[in-house]
């Protein structure tokens, strides 16, 4: 008995190489779409890490301004009413 060679029709073959056109393209426009959003994301982080950065700058500014002989003497003016030799202090009442 011989065998039988299975022909697909035209009609199949171009179906099947539809089907795996259409998987590719859909494949592909998933990972695309994935990318955007990735891309995306990375922009935002981006944006955040240089708000941190600068608030960083200013907290560091901050520090410094601290360590500083004018800022020691503000404080001690304002918080316990130091003055300097040879000032006149001047208290208003309340009422």
């Amino acid at each position: 008995m011989a065998r039988r060679k299975y022909v697909l029709k035209t009609r199949v073959k171009f179906m099947i190489a539809m089907l795996v056109i259409g998987y590719f393209l859909l494949t592909y426009v998933q990972q695309e779409l994935r990318i955007r959003d990735q891309y995306a994301k990375m922009e935002y982080l981006e944006q955040q890490i240089e708000q941190v950065e600068e608030l960083n700058a200013d907290l560091e500014r901050q520090i410094e301004y601290t360590k500083s002989k004018e800022y020691i003497e503000k404080v001690a003016r304002e918080s316990f009413g130091w003055v300097k030799e040879g000032e006149i202090k001047f208290i208003e009442k309340k009422n």
